[in-house]
Formats: structure tokens, C-alpha cells, sequence
């Protein structure tokens, strides 16, 4: 028989692959670093330093842990001028989120019953000031 899924198991399903994958990193990281069966005396008064691929992976996994995003994630970011990221597409969303298109403003004054809304402000130059509406405070006209 077949678990059904809850909505509260998908982000700790999503949070174990999150933790899988940056494991992995670190294991290779770690692993690469470590495997080496010759001992130099660099390595032994610990001044060796990692690789370039070593170095790629390190900035990645932090990457990933600070921001979401791997290094080629900010690199396809700055080009596209969008939000991408990997960790996102796991997640089963887009990989570039799309900026939401801002709405133009509305101004809106008082008329003699209701209240009046313009996309530029104020169109028959009457001097009114505008109002807030539809109302953000609790507060009547």
C-alpha cells in the first residue's frame, strides 16, 4: 500500500535531498583531500593547499548553504538578469523565478459620491489631493 503524501513530509523531503547533495559535496571534497596515500612534509606541517577543483567544490557548498544557489546558479543570474537556482528546481519549481511586473500606480481622488481612480495624477489639473483607496488603514471616507 502506498503513503499518501502530506504537505508537511514534502519540505522535509526537500530539506533531506538539500542535506544529501551538500553531504556529497563535502564527501568528495573531504575524500579528494584525503585519499592521497603519499605524505610530503607540506602535508605533514599542514600547508598544502586544495586544488582548483577542491577550491570549486568548497565555494559551492557554501555558496549553496548561504544563498541557495551554486556558483553557476549567481553566473546564470548576472546573465539572465533573473533568479535562478538549482536547489529551487529540486524543490520542483522553475529554475529562474520571474520578476512579477509592476503595476502601474493609481491615484484616486474624492468626486462628489464615490471616489475616482487615474493612471496619471491628477488629469483635469483640479488640485485635488489624492486619497487612499481602496482604504489600507480601517478608517472611512
Amino acid at each position: 500500500m502506498k503513503r499518501r503524501e502530506t504537505a508537511h513530509t514534502k519540505p522535509a523531503k526537500r530539506r533531506l535531498i538539500r542535506q544529501r547533495i551538500l553531504a556529497g559535496l563535502f564527501a568528495a571534497l573531504m575524500g579528494s583531500t584525503v585519499s592521497g596515500c603519499g605524505t610530503t612534509m607540506s602535508d605533514v606541517v599542514g600547508t598544502s593547499l586544495f586544488t582548483g577543483g577542491e577550491w570549486y567544490i568548497a565555494f559551492d557548498v557554501v555558496s549553496i548553504i548561504n544563498s541557495d544557489k551554486t556558483l553557476i546558479d549567481h553566473a546564470v543570474s548576472l546573465s539572465t538578469g533573473q533568479d535562478c537556482s538549482t536547489i529551487r528546481k529540486i524543490d520542483g519549481k522553475s529554475y529562474c523565478k520571474k520578476e512579477p511586473v509592476p503595476e502601474p500606480p493609481l491615484y484616486c481622488y474624492r468626486s462628489l459620491a464615490a471616489v475616482s481612480c487615474y493612471r496619471t495624477p491628477d488629469p483635469y489639473n483640479t488640485g485635488s489631493q489624492t486619497v487612499d483607496w481602496p482604504p489600507t488603514r480601517s478608517r472611512s471616507l
